[in-house]
């Protein structure tokens, strides 16, 4: 039973940074993508047109950079109490 426990936990935090990886590559791509939009506006006339797509900049850089797991320390997950079934997969069976 420890041994499904101690499996448990390396399963749990394993998962919990494939899902920083994801978000980590999500906020990658909409920066990028923000980078050229940056670009493009920059180009613009001034005017009404340029100003409210300067605005949506502004606030989509501020959101995007809390999407990205990386704008803070990284720290291990606390890891939840197991039930009874989140054991099951790491209990061995010998034939």
């Amino acid at each position: 039973m420890e041994e499904a426990r101690v499996q448990y936990t390396e399963a749990y935090r394993f998962r919990h940074f494939e899902a920083q990886e994801s978000a980590w590559r999500h906020a990658t791509r909409l920066t990028t993508y923000m980078s050229a939009v940056r670009t493009r506006v920059e180009a613009m006339l001034p005017g009404q047109a340029r100003t409210e797509a300067e605005a949506g900049i502004n606030w989509t850089s501020a959101t995007v950079e809390h999407l990205d797991p990386l704008s803070t320390p990284p720290r291990l997950p606390d890891i939840p109490e197991p039930r009874a079934d989140d054991l099951k997969p790491f209990l061995g069976h010998s034939p």
